[in-house]
C-alpha cells in the first residue's frame, strides 16, 4: 500500500529540493583550478592514495580524539527558511546513537558530533567552522551543507589539513582533490546523472532529438554541460535550450519554445516546483516528448504534484532506496533503517522521509571509513576516505557501491538507475549504470 506523506512534511521537503539546487550555484572560482592547492599535493601510487602534510598549518593529527570517544562538527540551516535541511542530521545522529549503544561505536570510540546553525549563510559556515575546530577542537567536518558553503571553508580546513568528510552537495567541484584533498563530497555529482541519461537514450533512443531546460545557474549548467559531453559521438542531438531563473513564477514561455523545436525528448534540469510546473506545461501544449527530470524531484510529494498524467512514465536517475516505497518494506536495509531509527529518535514522520535516509546512509559511511582506517589521525582517515572500495552501505540500492580512489577518481557514487514513474512510486527500469571512474571527464 502506498504511503502518503502529511501537507508539512510535503512543505519541508519541497524547500530541500529547492535548496539542493541552490547548493550548487555560487561560489564559482575565476581562473580555474589549482594544480597544487592551500591543503598540498596529494597523489597516488601503488602504496594507495596519500596527502602531503609538508603546507599544514599546525598539523595536530588526533585532535578530537579521546581514549573512547571521536568528535566531528557540522554547519547547516537549522532555523528560517532552509531549515528543512537538518532533517539530514537526524538521520545519521540516529545512526549515531545506534551505533554507539549497540557497538560501542568504532574500535571502541563512540562517534559524536557537534552541529551549529548556518541558516545557509557562507560567511556564517565559515565562522562555525572556526569555532568548532579552533575551540570545540573537532577531529574535523562532517556532512556540511550546500556548495558555497563548503567552498567559504575548503581554503581554511586544507590549509590546517582538517578533514572535511562527505560534503551533503552533489557539485562536481569536488573532484578538485589535487588542489583539495581534506574536502570528499557524498552523492553522485549532477554531471554523473546527466551522464547516466545519455547511456539510456545511447541504448533505447539512439538518435534522440532533446531539447533542454535548465536552471539559470551552476546547477542547470552542470547537466547540460555534462549531457553534451557524454553525447559526443552519438547521433542524440541537442537541438533546443532554454533557462530560467529561480525568482521566475513559472518557465511557461520557456516551454512553449522547446516544444515547437520539434525535439522528441525533454531534459529538465530543473528543481522543486518547476518540475511538476514544467510537466504540467508540457501536458497542455500537447507536445509528447520522453521526459527526464532531475534527481531532486524524484520524491513522490514533489514529481506527484503534477496533474494527473503529466508525470506518467517520466524518467529520472536513483542510487537510493526511497522508504516510502512499498517495494523496499522487505529489504533487509530498510527493516534495520526502519527498526533502529524508531529505537534511536526518528519520528514515524520522519521515517519515511527520504532525506532522513539519506543522512543515516552518510552516517553508516563515516562509521565505515573509521573503521577501515589503520588508525584514527587526520591524515589516515582523509586518505582512507579516498582510498575506498565496494562500500555498501544504508540504504543504497543494490549494486550500488563506493569507491575512491584520490586524484584518478575521487567521486564516491558513479552507479545510478534509471527509474520511471507510475503515478505512485519509481519503478526500477534495466540494469544499474556504472560510470565508474569516468565522472570526472564529464565535468569539464
Amino acid at each position: 500500500m502506498h504511503r502518503t506523506r502529511p501537507a508539512g512534511a510535503i512543505i519541508a521537503l519541497i524547500t530541500v529540493l529547492a535548496l539542493m539546487a541552490a547548493a550548487c550555484s555560487g561560489g564559482r572560482d575565476e581562473g580555474g583550478t589549482n594544480t597544487t592547492g592551500p591543503g598540498g599535493t596529494a597523489g597516488g601510487g601503488e602504496g594507495g592514495f596519500s596527502i602531503d602534510l609538508a603546507n599544514c598549518e599546525s598539523y595536530q593529527p588526533t585532535q578530537g580524539v579521546t581514549e573512547d570517544s571521536i568528535t566531528f562538527g557540522s554547519s547547516f540551516p537549522q532555523s528560517g527558511l532552509y531549515s528543512a535541511f537538518a532533517k539530514i542530521s537526524v538521520g545519521y545522529e540516529a545512526y549515531f546513537r545506534y551505533l554507539n549503544e549497540t557497538q560501542g561505536g568504532v574500535a571502541g570510540k563512540k562517534i559524536k558530533v557537534i552541529t551549529r546553525n548556518d541558516e545557509y549563510l557562507p560567511d556564517r559556515t565559515l565562522a562555525n567552522t572556526q569555532e568548532l575546530v579552533q575551540k570545540e577542537g573537532v577531529f574535523g567536518m562532517f556532512n556540511v551543507v550546500g556548495t558555497p558553503n563548503n567552498l567559504a571553508i575548503r581554503d581554511e580546513l586544507a590549509d590546517q589539513c582538517v578533514p572535511n568528510l562527505f560534503v551533503a552537495t552533489g557539485s562536481p567541484r569536488w573532484g578538485e582533490v589535487e588542489s583539495y584533498p581534506w574536502l570528499i563530497g557524498s552523492i553522485p555529482s549532477y554531471a554523473t546523472e546527466a551522464a547516466i541519461f545519455a547511456d539510456y537514450l545511447k541504448k533505447n533512443k539512439p538518435t534522440a532529438k532533446v531539447a533542454v531546460l535548465y536552471q539559470n545557474d551552476d546547477f542547470g549548467e552542470s547537466y547540460l554541460t555534462a549531457f553534451r559531453a557524454a553525447i559526443e559521438g552519438s547521433e542524440i542531438e541537442v537541438v533546443k535550450t532554454a533557462t530560467y531563473n529561480t525568482t521566475d513564477p513559472e518557465p511557461r514561455d520557456q516551454i512553449t519554445t522547446l516544444a515547437a523545436s520539434g525535439a522528441d525528448t525533454a531534459l529538465l534540469a530543473a528543481t522543486a516546483l518547476k518540475c511538476p510546473q514544467s510537466l504540467n506545461l508540457i501536458r497542455e501544449s500537447s507536445w509528447n516528448p520522453l521526459i527526464y527530470i532531475s534527481a531532486t524531484c524524484t520524491s513522490s510529494t514533489v514529481v506527484g504534484l503534477a496533474q494527473p498524467g503529466a508525470n506518467d512514465g517520466v524518467l529520472s536517475s536513483i542510487y537510493l532506496k526511497d522508504p516510502s516505497d512499498p517495494q523496499w518494506d522487505d529489504d533487509p536495509a530498510m527493516q534495520q533503517f526502519r527498526q533502529f531509527g524508531a529505537q534511536y529518535g526518528i519520528s514515524a514522520e520522519d521515517l519515511e522521509n527520504g532525506i532522513v535516509g539519506y543522512g543515516w546512509t552518510m552516517g553508516a559511511l563515516l562509521a565505515e571509513t573509521l573503521r577501515r582506517s589503520p588508525e584514527i589521525t587526520r591524515q589516515a582517515v582523509m586518505e582512507t576516505a579516498y582510498s575506498l572500495k565496494d562500500v555498501q552501505v544504508g540504504l543504497l540500492l543494490p549494486g550500488v557501491t563506493i569507491n575512491t580512489d584520490g586524484a584518478k577518481d575521487p567521486f564516491p557514487i558513479e552507479q545510478m538507475q534509471i527509474g520511471r514513474y507510475n503515478g505512485k512510486y519509481w519503478e526500477l527500469v534495466g540494469e544499474l549504470t556504472s560510470l565508474e571512474g569516468k565522472s570526472g571527464q564529464f565535468t569539464k
